[in-house]
């Protein structure tokens, strides 16, 4: 209610939350719904941006302006204009920056580098951070002028552990998402899978619920999910509360390897066949893999060896 009441205006959001309960998916939905919507929505990472290039990159600059800039670059903010500007991670800019930022937003003009001219932008600002910012203000590490500038309307998103009656819907969504983006025949979720979803308190929030249910979505054999498609981190173990929820095997010393399947039960009593039989080892080290890193798929490559692109081939094969 509160996306489709302030998305269709201008007003400056922004949006405080743990990582990984959905800031960015808020921050689109607004831009979404707002009559900019047919315009772009430029997304910069003020955390990732050096404070070197800060300038340049957001506001861009000319030919000549410093060694090595042989051609003129508009900045993010000219390519969002009468767009949107998402300033996500916004408490990691650094004093500075901070600084020029305010000047942008008080009188909506860039000035790329090395030019003596002022150009208009017309765009919406969105940001997010999981920092308290009203804390670093107090602390003196971020301006009060920008604080007050960028939250005309301030969002708060509970982790999701809080707002346990959400899980289910969420986890609905992203079933759906995962089902047209993988192109998968999945009806939905079992009483099984919504009892394990609901006992689990993700301190992934909904980016791990996100990659649990695509994982699950992409190797389910059945048009049903079960817990058996969702095994998740034992958070007795790993996370020092609540209750196991399929935990798989750990190692003796707990370090992070995970254990290998044994070939005696993938082999049988009869079966010879070499190839099956690797085929099942690997993929349940896959499985595993995944479990321990919460879904996340570079994590996983990394834990089995692989790099990303590998792992990704290989969950499509044992998808088809």
């Amino acid at each position: 209610q509160l996306i489709t009441r302030v998305g269709p205006s201008d007003a400056n959001v922004l949006i405080s939350g743990e990582n990984g309960t959905g800031k960015g998916l808020v921050a689109q939905a607004m831009h979404s719904v707002s009559p900019r919507a047919t315009k772009a929505m430029v997304t910069i990472n003020a955390g990732g941006v050096s404070e070197g290039v800060f300038e340049s990159e957001l506001f861009g600059h000319i030919k000549g302006a410093f060694t090595g800039a042989t051609n003129a670059r508009s900045g993010r903010f000219m390519s969002a204009h009468e767009g949107t500007i998402f300033l996500d991670e916004i408490g990691d800019l650094p004093l500075s920056a901070q600084a020029k930022l305010l000047r942008v937003l008080e009188e909506r003009v860039v000035s790329p580098v090395g030019s003596d001219s002022d150009i208009a932008v017309d765009v919406r600002i969105i940001a997010a951070t999981h920092h308290n910012l009203a804390e670093m203000v107090e602390q003196g590490k971020f301006r009060a002028d920008l604080y007050f500038r960028l939250a005309v309307v301030p969002i708060h998103l509970p982790a999701l552990r809080d707002r346990p009656d959400d899980i289910l819907t969420i986890a609905s969504m992203c079933v759906a998402r995962s089902r047209e983006k993988l192109t998968r025949n999945i009806e939905g979720l079992d009483g099984s899978a919504r009892n394990a979803l609901c006992a689990y308190h993700w301190p992934g929030n909904v980016r791990e619920l996100s990659h649990v249910i695509e994982r699950a979505v992409l190797l389910a054999r059945k048009p049903v999910l079960s817990a058996a498609d969702i095994p998740l981190p034992n958070q007795r173990g790993r996370f020092g509360r609540g209750t196991d929820v399929r935990a798989e095997p750990r190692s003796a010393d707990d370090s992070g390897a995970f254990a290998v399947p044994s070939l005696s039960k993938e082999l049988g009593d009869s079966s010879l066949d070499l190839r099956s039989a690797l085929e099942s080892l690997e993929r349940q080290l896959i499985d595993r893999a995944l479990q321990r890193s919460g879904g996340n798929r570079t994590e996983a490559a990394a834990l089995l060896g692989l790099n990303r692109t590998t792992l990704v081939e290989k969950l499509r094969k044992y998808a088809a």
